[in-house]
């Protein structure tokens, strides 16, 4: 069973922050798990929500900052002191990070109001520039929209379709864009959906997953998310 560092090592570090990414490469992680979304000026940034006022020193959508000046906020101080000073990483400069320590990302793409098209074409652009490998990389999103939009411009890189629950809506989708995985909230996930998703061959992942005694009753996982990803090594 993988074990993905979510957003980094998201219970003892700044979200989605380089502190939080080396930390899991640090601890010897294959996988971490990233949020990314268009800045004002189309550059691609790692951060979960569409604002910044829960994990920044500033208010407002990330969308109505350029980059420069998104980089004028602090990102680490709202999670302990010793994070102060910590900015906000850029899809290219984790990326960058990645390919140097060999660490494979799942890239979560969180778009509300954005143009869905242009997002998956900055994408796209990040990853052929630096000539990203597909086998390190698993492209997701809880929109299909987003992820029909993937299978067509990125069709060499996997999918993995996100959802609460297992759906026959989800089921057909995964077919649809022939998916690598179905990624579910371990709390609606049971051993039959399990078995179903495998037998039709989808990898099952499973987010977020803190408590090790879940994995009793969801031991054919092929892949967890975990905010203590230390807990399951």
């Amino acid at each position: 069973m993988i074990i993905v560092g979510h957003r980094g090592i998201a219970g003892q570090f700044p979200e989605n922050t380089k502190a939080s990414i080396m930390a899991a490469i640090e601890l010897g992680l294959e996988w971490v798990e990233v949020d990314i979304q268009p800045t004002k000026d189309n550059h691609l940034v790692v951060c979960h929500d569409h604002t910044i006022d829960r994990c920044s020193n500033g208010v407002g959508r990330i969308d109505s900052f350029t980059l420069n000046e998104l980089r004028e906020f602090d990102f680490g101080g709202w999670f302990s002191a010793k994070f102060q000073g910590e900015t906000i990483m850029t899809l290219e400069e984790l990326l960058m990070l990645a390919q140097k320590h060999q660490l494979k990302l799942n890239l979560e793409i969180k778009l509300d109001k954005q143009n869905v098209h242009d997002v998956c074409e900055t994408l796209k652009q990040n990853l052929s520039t630096l000539n990203i490998e597909s086998e390190s990389i698993l492209l997701s999103s809880f929109s299909p929209d987003v992820i029909r939009e993937l299978h067509r411009t990125l069709p060499e890189y996997r999918l993995g379709v996100l959802s609460e629950r297992l759906t026959s809506q989800v089921k057909k989708l995964l077919h649809e864009v022939s998916a690598y995985s179905c990624n579910l909230n371990h709390v609606w996930t049971r051993k039959k959906h399990i078995e179903s998703l495998h037998s039709e061959g989808f990898q099952v992942w499973c987010y977020t997953v803190n408590n090790p005694n879940r994995l009793k009753h969801l031991a054919a996982l092929d892949a967890i998310f975990s905010d203590y990803p230390d807990r399951f090594l």
